[in-house]
């Protein structure tokens, strides 16, 4: 009974085995025979992948080459309409000024008229009262002579006769009808000189009366034009005022883009010294677990008899991972795949404005949700977030040197999480006023460095 408990035992273990073998070799099969397939097949997947891989790459090329030329579309635009504006306002400007000008010496003018048109009145007065008193003086003249003409005509000549006869002698009589002669003359010459006198305040009186109609209708027009120009100034003053408006909305725009630039380079100085803090910190603490029993350990970075002590290495699974930052340069890849500096490292002057910022790494223009990735192996040491900014991740690498990712829409790592180079951290976000940025910061130990000497050329 136990043989042959014993020999079905047996039975069914050279089944059983006989058929792991199959199957072992059933997937031997599979394995092998897609690896031991012929070489043209192979050429072609290899082919066929690479097509795909340039076709992604030039379609990605595409979406950046579009995103930055719309971005410096409405950098252009912006600067365009921030220099139009200025050129308005100082236009508008110049025209009110020049608008101010000519209604004071329009006002001058007019005043000027006026002050003449008194003028005018007081000399037309005068005239008309010697017109008026010639007048009278010709009256009484007129109507003597008429008398005197009246009298000679009736009965001068016996009258002028018995005068004559009436002389004592000769020469009385040639005296007496001299001044007969004379007195007739002289009445006719007052006579004339009067009709003269007359005729010329006459026509003076017009004159004058004439050039004040012109200037009265002259200021009437002046005043008119006082109007039309007082009325043009208050147009273009309230288009200066406007923009003014559209130029101080600007300004506040830019300022305010500024104002979140900072806050952001605030924040990240402010994670850059937490961080290297905690490098100092960790490194003290290695330093006094290394230190012999009975001897404090120095601190890191503090001079010991004359010498600077140099911090302790760091980690061994770091230094793996992670690229020699001072044998790097020019060789690291980039954050982001095909994608434009749009600020630079530094400072930079706004020549509208008249400000200077500071950019402590580079922009880097992308689509939006593009793919960040490290530029080198390390360990995540800080996340954080900011409203107008995202996610913002630093990775720590050997030697103190930290890389900063900021303007992130979502992120894929955690803090501590150990990373290779060029694995994905997260995707670049969407700025307010369209497309998208990837800001992009390089320090060793407190000081920043420009991004792009380590970068690929």
């Amino acid at each position: 009974m136990n043989d042959l408990a014993l020999h079905g035992f047996s039975l069914r273990g050279i089944l059983l085995s006989r058929f792991w073998g199959r199957l072992v070799s059933l997937l031997i099969l599979f394995v092998v025979l897609p690896v031991c397939q012929p070489g043209v097949t192979s050429m072609r997947s290899a082919s066929a992948a690479e097509s795909r891989e340039l076709q992604k790459i030039k379609q990605e090329r595409q979406a950046v080459e579009a995103n930055l030329n719309s971005l410096k579309k409405q950098l252009q635009e912006y600067q365009s309409k921030l220099n139009s504006t200025a050129r308005k306002q100082k236009q508008s400007q110049r025209q009110v000024e020049g608008i101010r000008k000519k209604i004071k010496v329009l006002g001058k003018l007019i005043s000027e008229n006026q002050r003449y048109l008194k003028v005018l009145d007081r000399d037309i007065g005068r005239l008309q009262g010697e017109l008026q008193s010639n007048r009278r003086v010709y009256g009484t003249v007129s109507d003597g002579f008429s008398r005197t003409a009246v009298s000679v005509y009736k009965n001068a000549r016996n009258r002028d006769v018995g005068r004559l006869f009436s002389a004592g002698s000769v020469n009385e009589v040639l005296v007496r009808v001299h001044y007969i002669g004379f007195f007739s003359r002289a009445v006719h010459h007052d006579v004339n000189k009067l009709q003269v006198a007359a005729a010329q305040l006459e026509s003076s009186r017009a004159e004058l009366e004439k050039s004040y109609r012109a200037k009265a209708a002259a200021v009437k027009d002046q005043e008119r034009q006082l109007k039309n120009m007082a009325a043009s100034r208050r147009a273009e003053e309230r288009a200066l005022a406007k923009l003014k408006k559209e130029r101080e909305a600007d300004t506040a725009r830019v300022l305010e883009a500024r104002r979140k630039r900072r806050l952001l380079q605030k924040r990240i100085e402010g994670l850059i010294l937490a961080e290297q803090k905690a490098i100092e910190a960790e490194n003290a603490r290695r330093a006094a677990r290394m230190a012999p029993a009975g001897r404090p350990a120095p601190a890191a970075g503090k001079a010991v008899a004359g010498r600077a002590v140099p911090p302790p290495p760091d980690s061994p699974e770091l230094l793996r991972i992670s690229a020699d930052f001072d044998k790097a340069v020019g060789q690291l890849p980039w954050p982001v795949s095909n994608g434009r500096v749009s600020q630079r490292f530094g400072p930079f002057k706004d020549k509208e404005l008249n400000i200077v910022t500071t950019n402590n790494g580079i922009d880097i223009s992308v689509p939006v949700n593009t793919p960040v990735k490290a530029v080198s192996g390390g360990k995540v040491a800080k996340i954080a977030f900011m409203p107008t900014f995202g996610h913002i991740v630093i990775i720590r690498h050997p030697k103190a040197y930290l890389t900063v990712y900021a303007n992130l829409g979502s992120i894929r790592v955690a803090q501590n999480d150990l990373l290779s180079s060029q694995q994905v951290i997260g995707a670049s976000g969407k700025n307010p006023d369209g497309g998208s940025i990837v800001h992009f910061e390089i320090w060793k130990g407190r000081l920043n460095q420009n991004p792009e000497i380590w970068l690929r050329k």
